[in-house]
């Protein structure tokens, strides 16, 4: 990966719908195709995963946030078992495995505690998990700002 690659990522990363024509002028490629070329490499090498929308779930109707923490009982694969389990119950938007005595930090977006409460039974009946935590987010000050990670410095 060159500079231009990552001044690339940096721009798709702030707005990923610039146009190829923009983001040549921007970083000093003046041929559309070359930038094209340039992400489809970037996909390629798996540095971008995949290009989305950030959506606003409170003008969506979801405005129950909660993070619920984890305690598996421990066992062969446990781990794997019950990231697969939780991964499949909607509303559960990102499951974390952590080191510690807690084993999991799942962030969860649903509509109301209602439908927290479905939720929270499916992750009650998974027979790998001891006991589970949760604390509703009151407000949100950042949400997944990768903005403020320096990834771009040349070291």
């Amino acid at each position: 990966m060159d500079n231009f690659d990552r001044r690339i990522l940096r721009l798709l990363e702030q707005d990923a719908t610039l146009s190829l024509k923009e983001i040549g002028m921007r970083v000093g490629l003046y041929s559309p195709s070359a930038v094209s070329k340039r992400i489809e490499g970037l996909k390629k090498k798996s540095y971008i995963k995949k290009i989305s929308a950030t959506l606003d779930f409170s003008k969506l109707g979801f405005n129950f946030y909660t993070m619920t923490f984890v305690r598996g009982k421990y066992g062969t694969h446990y781990k794997d078992k019950i990231a697969s389990r939780l991964m499949e119950i909607p509303g559960i938007v990102c499951v974390y495995f952590l080191l510690g005595d807690i084993d999991f930090l799942i962030y969860t977006i649903s509509k109301d505690k209602e439908e927290y409460s479905k939720i929270l039974d499916r992750i009650s009946s998974i027979p790998e998990i001891e006991r589970s935590d949760t604390r509703t987010v009151l407000q949100s000050y950042r949400e997944m700002d990768f903005s403020t990670v320096d990834f771009w410095s040349t070291s």
